[in-house]
């Protein structure tokens, strides 16, 4: 079986015409499914665009959703949407919704969206504001009130979904796979944030990193060592390789606006 991972890829910008192009370029891997970590568009055209690159490729399309997925829009009508879509398509599978996916005997697959939590770095002193509190009204309603208040209400997003992703490794651990494949957003440690070669600066890291989300993939994986981790993010827009331990492997994809790409053909 072979997938192709795609990340920020970020269709919004690009016409239907390239959009076509891109989705020729990925049935040209012959592979046989899509795996997505994040930031596919934006809320108004999340929906279609999801639409019409299952019309097009018409291979099941696994994915979780970034931050930009959220822009202009509110978490629970976008969660909302999605959960619909996956439910009314056969090829469109949102994994926060459809939950553990066997590609095989010995290979699953789960996810979950991710936040960055401010946990690492220097939040405090960080004079960073991203466009993720101007553009997504459940943080921009936060960010009025202060520092602070965005910081809990980002925590409090990255530690619902972290608590999902482990209830999803206890219940897969258990089936005993070889190998399990996370999708997740934003990148779990430190030293997977890179910037122009470089680990993200500490003004940069607590909005680029989602601790807690590496704290449950750092316990899965020593808790059954036998299992092979490999967990594929995006954010950053920078690439990223790193190892943890001999059972966990963190991949971040790298990305440029107007010009979405393959990042691999993942063979399993």
């Amino acid at each position: 079986m072979k997938m192709a991972w795609l990340t920020d890829i970020h269709l919004n910008f690009i016409d239907k015409n390239a959009r076509k192009i891109f989705y020729q370029e990925i049935v040209d891997t012959q592979c046989d499914s899509v795996l997505i970590s994040g930031d596919i568009a934006e809320a108004p055209s999340l929906s279609d665009i999801l639409n019409e690159m299952e019309n097009y490729i018409n291979k099941p399309i696994y994915f979780v959703l970034g931050n930009h997925d959220y822009y202009k829009g509110q978490i629970d009508e976008v969660r909302d949407a999605m959960t619909a879509l996956t439910k009314e398509h056969n090829k469109l599978f949102w994994l926060p919704a459809s939950g553990i996916q066997k590609l095989n005997n010995d290979t699953f697959l789960i996810g979950q969206d991710g936040w960055a939590d401010g946990r690492l770095g220097d939040y405090q002193n960080s004079r960073v504001v991203l466009n993720d509190s101007r553009m997504i009204a459940d943080l921009f309603k936060k960010k009025i009130l202060g520092k602070y208040q965005l910081l809990e209400k980002m925590q409090q997003l990255a530690d619902a979904d972290a608590m999902r992703l482990q209830n999803d490794l206890k219940q897969v651990i258990n089936q005993n796979p070889r190998k399990v494949i996370v999708l997740t957003h934003v990148p779990p440690f430190r030293e997977a944030c890179m910037h122009q070669g470089e680990i993200s600066g500490d003004d940069w890291l607590p909005y680029f990193s989602s601790k807690v989300i590496g704290e449950v993939l750092a316990t899965a994986a020593k808790l059954d060592p036998e299992i092979e981790l490999l967990v594929l993010c995006g954010h950053t827009h920078s690439e990223a390789k790193i190892y943890c331990g001999s059972n966990l492997e963190i991949e971040v994809g790298k990305a440029e606006y107007y010009l979405p790409e393959i990042q691999k053909v993942i063979t399993i």
